[in-house]
């Protein structure tokens, strides 16, 4: 079952964010696709392993804004608790998978000089990979083991 949820999410987010990202570029909203372009130039340059870490620590920091958020009792105290963990993650350029379904395919739709083929097996992969190990191995794992 958990499998099946994580399968049809990662799924539903990427044909979501693509449409997205599609009518971003048709709605001429980003003239030449803004700063995708070099994006997804340098998102599908990483090295494999450089992918699956900046996902690792990414992820590790998002599912942190998320205990933080629901430990809060109001929405000003939400709102601060996923401020610091997100901006570090953006601020430090890790890498997200879901965030990639939007950027990058932007990038391609706009003229980026990259394939899908690269999109998919050079970033979304390696990202996806770490982005599941940080949420799982290094957040969900402990606090289950710690808390129960």
């Amino acid at each position: 079952q958990l499998l099946k949820s994580l399968c049809l999410s990662w799924l539903g987010n990427f044909i979501g964010a693509v449409g997205l990202a599609k009518l971003a570029i048709l709605s001429g909203t980003m003239p030449n696709g803004g700063a995708t372009v070099t994006l997804a130039a340098a998102k599908t340059s990483l090295p494999f392993a450089t992918a699956f870490v900046r996902g690792v620590l990414c992820n590790w920091l998002v599912c942190m804004a998320v205990y933080l958020a629901s430990m809060a009792k109001d929405t000003i105290g939400k709102a601060v608790a996923i401020w610091f963990p997100i901006s570090a993650f953006v601020t430090l350029g890790l890498e997200h998978s879901v965030a990639n379904m939007f950027i990058i395919p932007a990038g391609i739709f706009a003229g980026a000089n990259v394939s899908w083929s690269a999109f998919l097996c050079d970033n979304l992969l390696p990202v996806t990979l770490g982005n599941t190990f940080g949420g799982m191995v290094c957040v969900a794992l402990p606090f289950s083991l710690l808390f129960g």
